[in-house]
């Protein structure tokens, strides 16, 4: 049971350390005023990356699973949204300064990286 756990937690933690250096972790927004602000809607407010956690929005996210292909990254999030805790599917892909952005199978606008 041990070698289990132990065997689970090196290919978490080996998949959160390849994480740290990827694209996507930084600050994004569909609407450029996000960048300086909060924002209060889907479309202003911006989403902040880091390499085990997401937020957007109302949602604050920790990473329960992720993988990578090519230059997308598959995650499976425990959200919290307005005071519910739900899983969430979130994809990003990251090309340049832009992330394609896919939340709980809907494909949100492309986001530009704030600078």
């Amino acid at each position: 049971m041990w070698r289990r756990l132990t065997f689970g937690a090196a290919l978490l933690t080996a998949a959160l350390s390849e994480a740290r250096g990827e694209s996507f972790v930084g600050r994004w927004s569909i609407d450029p005023a996000g960048c300086a602000s909060e924002g209060n809607t889907a479309a202003t407010a911006p989403l902040i990356a880091t390499a085990t956690s997401v937020r957007w929005f109302a949602a604050e996210c920790k990473f329960a699973r992720m993988y990578k292909v090519g230059h997308t990254v598959h995650i499976q999030a425990r959200c919290t949204n307005e005071g519910r805790v739900v899983s969430t599917p979130i994809t990003l892909e990251a090309r340049g300064d832009r992330l394609r952005v896919t939340w709980d199978g809907v494909r949100v606008q492309d986001m530009r990286r704030c600078r």
